[in-house]
């Protein structure tokens, strides 16, 4: 059965949507709970609890208001430094550091998005049109519901994580530091940012960048230091070709590291 094109279906993504229907590439579980919500009110309550006692933003275990074992620290990254040089390292790891729980936070929110959203969402006129089309094209509604189902849930939590990083600006991380966050920035295949869908080798759900200063031009200029691709349950995980290629042809000191929500959405259970 032909796999439909899902969240990263697009020219260059990691990955491909489709009929998964097992457990494979899940979201993970929040806590320490079983898989899926917790069913009551007692169970959310001591799940809240749980993590705030590990060192959620604000709980008893952080310091600060900073989750416990992060750095106390913001990153200060120094654009005369090359991209590979140790000090420049050091400050790309605490700038992830300080993006990371914001990140997954946004990762949860836009899964409770579409979730909280399912219906509404799967009624629009581009996801119905997609339903009979697979319908009418020998698929089962079952088959076809499935389909749409992931397929819309993807797609739409993709777009949720976007806007919320260009919403949330520099609350984010500040780029006075020298870093900032951009989701959904397209690249062709020698690395060179491109707007056009069909000139892009590849698209990273979001970027993190470091401003440097360009030895042809001596102007400070922004440059991608880390890549951040979201995992929605469609697939196990990024496909490693693609995270190669983006590490390759970006000059990353890593490969593109994996965001995938902690709460499985009770609509795909």
């Amino acid at each position: 059965m032909a796999k439909p094109k899902g969240p990263h279906g697009r020219p260059g993504d990691g990955s491909e949507g489709g009929e998964d229907g097992g457990d494979n590439g899940v979201p993970r579980q929040r806590g320490d709970a079983p898989h899926g919500r917790p069913t009551t009110v007692a169970e959310t309550h001591q799940a809240v609890a749980a993590a705030i006692d590990r060192g959620r933003p604000g709980g008893p275990a952080s310091e600060n208001g900073k989750p416990a074992g992060s750095k106390s620290e913001d990153p200060k990254n120094n654009p005369e430094l090359d991209k590979h040089d140790p000090g420049t390292l050091k400050e790309i790891a605490k700038a992830r550091d300080a993006v990371a729980d914001k990140l997954q936070k946004m990762a949860d929110d836009a899964w409770d998005h579409v979730d909280q959203n399912r219906d509404e969402i799967l009624q629009r006129e581009g996801y119905q049109r997609q339903r009979e089309k697979l319908v009418e094209s020998g698929k089962h509604e079952d088959v076809a519901d499935l389909i749409v189902e992931r397929t819309a849930l993807g797609i739409e939590s993709h777009r949720h994580l976007a806007d919320a990083i260009n919403a949330a600006g520099k609350d984010i991380i500040d780029p006075a530091t020298g870093f900032r966050l951009r989701p959904e920035v397209g690249y062709d295949s020698d690395g060179v940012e491109t707007t056009k869908i069909a000139d892009q080798a590849f698209r990273p759900d979001v970027i993190l960048e470091r401003q440097h200063r360009d030895s042809d031009t001596g102007k400070l200029d922004w440059e991608a230091v880390h890549a951040y691709d979201l995992k929605t349950g469609l697939k196990t995980g990024i496909a490693p070709g693609w995270a190669d290629t983006v590490k390759q042809v970006l000059d990353l000191h890593a490969k593109p590291e994996e965001l995938r929500p902690t709460q499985r959405p009770l609509s795909v259970d």
